[in-house]
């Protein structure tokens, strides 16, 4: 191959790369948006397709934002099928709809005419002004408010179909230490939606509950910084773990409950006596687990839960042995579908209603199929 095809070769390999990745990202999209991956107890299509392909998840996560922006501008479509806009134009003009919605829906001519004429990097920075121009124009009008109240108030009541209401007002100084440490929650899902996950939502006030309610579970997880005054005739016997079936008779005559410690002192089993999960239990499940448990998740251990393989409320020990961490997302789908999560050897396993493992297979091209609960 001479020079000249070598050069032209290259070029039209580009626009087909270009056009190839617009294909995937529309498809992949639409396959987020029909929620089909979710019967299998995925967190997104980006993760159903990740688990199922082995591709990384920040590159099909981009993928799903690049479909959504070429939905919300279909000015962009035809220049994209056709190869003249990269990955990097994509992502740039998915940048401007997701921000400013409305205001680039209204200049998507002119962004895609600067995207079709400007390189990736030009397009970037002629981007990120537009942007700079849309806030400003994005942006309220101060106007003065009520003054505030003189104690803080936090009204929490039960709708008549189901929802709860909050209502609140707080001092300025309480109203800065609560919106800090919101803040600090909802930066993660920033991080999370910047990666590319999609299952982060968009409107900024579900952001914010989302944010409240991981504050308020994290704090569910912590143990009380003062231990509950004991039962007056309880007995605690705290034993190492490879003494405690020499226990024979000694709680015999007393309402006694088993603490069973690890190699360093720490609780790794309260048998029955309280469903709350200690410190040591739950290190020592995070040591495990290293985060969410179920197949394809990539949640931290901050961002999950203690389940109880076999429930508490059937008879189920709060033990190492009978936990496993879980995400609140797959929490719920496991207690919502009748899944279950069992230990087999020293691992959890994930179990549809009829005890069949659920695995991720890779290049397995059979759609989810909806979960039944059992």
């Amino acid at each position: 191959m001479c020079d000249d095809k070598l050069a032209g070769f290259v070029v039209d390999m580009e626009a087909l790369l270009n056009a190839v990745y617009t294909l995937s990202a529309v498809g992949l999209e639409e396959f987020h948006r029909r929620g089909v991956w979710a019967a299998d107890g995925a967190l997104s299509g980006a993760g159903w397709a990740a688990g199922s392909t082995g591709s990384a998840k920040p590159s099909l996560r981009a993928r799903v934002r690049a479909g959504a922006a070429l939905r919300q501008l279909p000015s962009a479509t035809p220049p994209a099928r056709a190869g003249l806009l990269s990955p990097d134009h994509v992502g740039a003009l998915g940048d401007c709809a997701r921000r400013h919605g409305d205001l680039a829906a209204r200049d998507q001519d002119l962004l895609v005419g600067q995207a079709v004429e400007l390189d990736a990097a030009a397009f970037r920075v002629a981007a990120r002004h537009w942007e700079d121009r849309a806030s400003d124009a994005d942006a309220p009008e101060p106007t003065p408010g009520p003054g505030p109240g003189p104690v803080d108030e936090a009204f929490l009541s039960k709708t008549l179909d189901g929802r709860w209401e909050l209502r609140a007002s707080f001092s300025p100084e309480s109203g800065d230490l609560l919106n800090a440490a919101l803040d600090v929650e909802v930066d993660r899902y920033l991080r999370a939606a910047r990666d590319g996950d999609p299952s982060v939502p968009l409107v900024a006030s579900q952001v914010r509950a989302a944010a409240l309610l991981d504050l308020t579970c994290q704090g569910m997880r912590r143990e009380p910084s003062e231990a509950s005054v004991p039962d007056r005739y309880r007995v605690a016997m705290v034993v190492p773990f490879d003494q405690y079936d020499g226990l024979g008779l000694a709680g015999c005559d007393s309402p006694a409950f088993r603490v069973v410690v690890g190699a360093e002192g720490e609780v790794i089993d309260i048998g029955r006596d309280s469903r709350r999960w200690t410190t040591g239990i739950r290190r020592a499940v995070t040591f495990r687990d290293g985060g969410c448990s179920f197949p394809g998740c990539d949640r931290p251990p901050g961002w999950c839960d203690v389940h109880h393989c076999d429930e508490w409320e059937n008879g189920g020990t709060t033990s190492a042995d009978n936990g496993a961490l879980l995400c609140r997302r797959h929490h719920t789908f496991i207690h919502r579908k009748r899944w279950r999560i069992t230990i087999d050897d020293g691992k959890p396993v994930t179990r549809r209603t009829d005890g069949t493992e659920h695995v991720i297979r890779r290049w397995d091209t059979t759609p989810p199929q909806p979960a039944h609960a059992g």
